[in-house]
């Protein structure tokens, strides 16, 4: 019983520090997951512009915060990102816990995967792990396409 006591404190106390575990974001699992989802999705290399101040998520809601946004780059073709890419987005920022992503994280350069949902709507996820946007590199992009292209799905890890 005094194990068991023990065991409850010590999870209790370490809650905070293990309880977000996150990969680091990367543009080739952000590809993978996209490619795999039943839902439909379009990878975007541009840059996103507020249109609006980000509206902040609640902590422990399940509810995300909507933020619009205006994303303007390259959509991803069979060749490469060659399809311009003008659009408005709509950031849904959402929370872990306490821990919260905000639109605010999507400065300069994205390599990007939009969910596209109804009458052509499309939806950025900002999650306290990063969401469904890194930084552009050209390694990241690189690898992005090697999987796109032919398979070879190599992680930046």
């Amino acid at each position: 019983m005094k194990t068991v006591l023990l065991a409850a404190l010590l999870l209790a106390t370490a809650g905070p520090a293990f309880a977000l575990s996150c990969l680091r974001p990367d543009a080739v699992r952000l590809y993978e997951k996209a490619r795999d989802s039943k839902d439909t999705y379009v990878a975007v290399r541009g840059r996103i512009d507020l249109t609006e101040p980000a509206n902040a998520p609640v902590p422990d809601s399940d509810f995300p915060s909507i933020t619009l946004a205006k994303m303007s780059g390259y959509a991803l073709t069979s060749h490469g990102f060659g399809a311009l890419f003008n659009r408005e987005i709509e950031i849904h920022a959402t929370c872990l816990g306490p821990w919260c992503g905000s639109a605010e994280a999507f400065e300069g350069e994205q390599l990007a995967v939009l969910k596209v949902g109804d009458n052509n709507t499309y939806r950025l996820a900002a999650d306290p792990c990063g969401g469904d946007a890194v930084f552009w590199s050209k390694d990241a992009e690189n690898r992005l396409l090697a999987c796109h292209r032919n398979g070879t799905c190599v992680t930046g890890d």
